[in-house]
């Protein structure tokens, strides 16, 4: 039971240094993109994988997003999301998602599929 208390008191102790560290060290994104990660974690990531790593149920998004795949530019990409590929089991989400949100999604894959945003949470941007 000391144990348990013991580690707890630790936690607890260093949770102030765990949200500065992710503060200095978490990539840095645009406004657009992390709006993206936060809309894709919640309405993308359970199929097509956390942090855009992929997932065998749905496409592999580092590749259909990334130069040459079949969802690479914006128009594609958004025109899929909002009207989905339903006889591949992709549902529409333009009646939940707002163009500017589907657009940052695709910011955010996009992102990802090019290389320029890490896996991992990135730091909320300035305001």
């Amino acid at each position: 039971m000391r144990k348990h208390v013991g580690l707890v008191a630790l936690a607890v102790m260093l949770a102030p240094w765990g949200a500065a560290w992710a503060q200095a060290y978490a990539p840095r994104v645009s406004a657009e993109e992390y709006e993206g990660w936060r809309q894709y974690s919640v309405q993308c990531a359970r199929c097509h994988g956390q942090d855009v790593t992929g997932n065998p149920v749905a496409a592999h998004l580092l590749e259909s997003a990334g130069s040459g795949g079949p969802v690479a530019d914006k128009e594609a990409f958004t025109k899929v999301v909002a009207e989905g590929r339903v006889t591949k089991g992709m549902p529409a989400f333009k009646a939940i998602m707002t163009p500017e949100q589907i657009e940052a999604v695709y910011a955010y894959v996009k992102g990802r599929a090019d290389g320029g945003i890490s896996v991992g949470r990135p730091a909320a941007p300035s305001r």
